[in-house]
């Protein structure tokens, strides 16, 4: 197959769309102390088909309360495991379980042992203030990469405490690049305390209305609203909370929080609007400039209003390594490949260990700049940094058929790619045009004819063409 045939089968694929960018803070002088005070009263909460986290709260006797997300110890009828920081397993106590009421994603556990562990110090999540350090501890799920679940403490920075309350009692926003397994875990202010249970991280809604990429933004139940309830999940609480008074009138930061759940359902023109309402009450809040773009460049269809959102996102703060690198799809959307690298080049020097800006760098060096060796050794390093993000393995499969030949290797990365994204339509169809290619005619049809079926269910008219066209040609449907 000629190679504009295959980016005629690949050009619904839009690189930046597919790679969501995420930022990796770097660690504050104090992080050391906070992670080894974080590691001692994080555990980890599983049971053969899931994986959370959770964090000392109190002991009684031989019995230690452990407070989590709800929705990590959802189902009540299973024998829940919890591994503490020196390894040691224990049975979730019979009935211990104790949810919140629907509309707060918390609950507390209990487990029985003489062993004697550290107890979190709780702190005030009201005294925290946009750009504050912030730290979170976890848990996440195994990968192929790391076939066991190990702790992880990620440093980030406080996006916006609201004094509004969002769906299931989550109002604390902050940029941590957190994991799948860490719900339940620890949000640590700078002095070790947990200020928030971590919950969620922040994702944009399809046109299905499934929930997508990361956006950037990751959430917490603070400690304060767990107190007001405390007493319902038979805990009491002998470390008060210092009450703050709360000003009453909405603050960027509410407008901001509000932004962002609005924009998860979908809702983009009330994101709009309030984080119009931030930046109006906070004209220095480079984070509500960089949001906002999101919805200019990918929502509405205005990539220059998105683009002067980013402008001055950066100027406010430039060691922001997510805004360059969204400054960089965005270019390279207005066709300016050169300015989309260098911003990307900005985001890698500012965020190492980011994943999806090195694949985004990668496909941009392929399918613009005529540069397939630079291409994959981009490639290579965001599937090094992340193996389990599905889409670079989609580019790195296109490029080794393309440009060096590798049918096999080609293979192999669209097999993995749909393994972690079987739903990807586009990804058949292209993995059947290979096999086709490869003498393997049978195989490639069948693929393709899988991509044309579920082009079809999600309304993808386009890809559903492109396949049956294709189908056409090989003498099959």
């Amino acid at each position: 197959m000629s190679k504009n045939a295959m980016f005629w089968a690949s050009s619904t694929i839009s690189i930046g769309m597919v790679i969501p960018l995420v930022r990796v803070v770097s660690i504050a002088a104090t992080a050391p102390a906070v992670a080894n005070v974080a590691k001692a009263v994080t555990v980890n909460i599983s049971e053969p088909g899931s994986q959370g986290s959770g964090v000392i709260l109190q002991r009684q006797g031989d019995t230690y309360t452990v407070l989590t997300a709800a929705h990590v110890v959802k189902n009540q009828n299973v024998a829940y495991t919890i591994a503490t920081s020196d390894g040691k397993k224990h049975q979730i106590v019979n009935n211990s379980m104790r949810a919140a009421a629907a509309d707060i994603d918390l609950a507390v556990v209990k487990f029985r042992t003489t062993d004697n562990y550290p107890i979190a110090k709780l702190g005030n999540c009201n005294l925290l203030t946009e750009g504050m350090d912030l730290y979170v501890a976890g848990y996440p799920a195994a990968t192929d990469a790391i076939n066991k679940s190990v702790f992880v403490f990620r440093a980030g920075t406080v996006s916006a405490n609201s004094t509004q309350t969002l769906d299931k009692g989550y109002s604390l926003i902050y940029s941590n690049d957190t994991l799948p397994g860490m719900s339940g875990g620890a949000v640590l202010n700078q002095g070790g305390e947990v200020v928030a249970i971590h919950g969620r991280g922040d994702r944009e809604r399809n046109p299905s209305g499934e929930l997508g990429q990361k956006t950037g933004f990751n959430l917490g139940i603070p400690i304060n609203r767990f107190a007001t309830i405390a007493a319902n999940l038979g805990v009491n609480l002998e470390q008060k909370l210092t009450a703050v008074t709360q000003n009453q009138s909405p603050r960027a930061d509410d407008y901001f929080a509000l932004a962002n759940q609005k924009y998860e359902r979908g809702n983009y023109r009330g994101a709009l609007a309030d984080y119009d309402r931030a930046i109006a009450l906070k004209p220095d809040y480079a984070k509500a400039y960089r949001a906002r773009s999101t919805v200019k460049s990918g929502k509405i269809g205005d990539p220059q209003g998105a683009l002067a959102d980013l402008n001055r996102a950066i100027d406010l703060d430039p060691n922001d390594g997510l805004a360059y690198g969204i400054r960089g799809f965005i270019k390279y959307n207005l066709d300016d490949s050169q300015g989309a690298v260098a911003d990307l080049n900005r985001s890698i020097q500012l965020t190492p260990g980011n994943s999806n800006a090195y694949a985004l760098r990668g496909g941009i060096k392929y399918q613009k700049l005529n540069d397939p060796q630079g291409a994959l050794t981009d490639l290579d390093r965001s599937i090094q940094l992340d193996p389990s993000s599905a889409n670079p393995y989609l580019l790195r499969g296109i490029l080794k058929y393309q440009s060096f030949k590798n049918s096999q290797g080609g293979l192999a990365d669209l097999n993995r790619n749909i393994q972690l994204d079987p739903q990807n339509a586009n990804s058949h169809m292209i993995r059947g045009l290979i096999y086709s290619s490869s003498g393997n005619r049978s195989a490639g049809i069948k693929s393709i004819q899988q991509g044309a079926k579920l082009a079809k269910q999600q309304g993808n008219q386009k890809v559903y063409q492109q396949a049956m066209d294709f189908l056409k040609q090989f003498g099959a449907n």
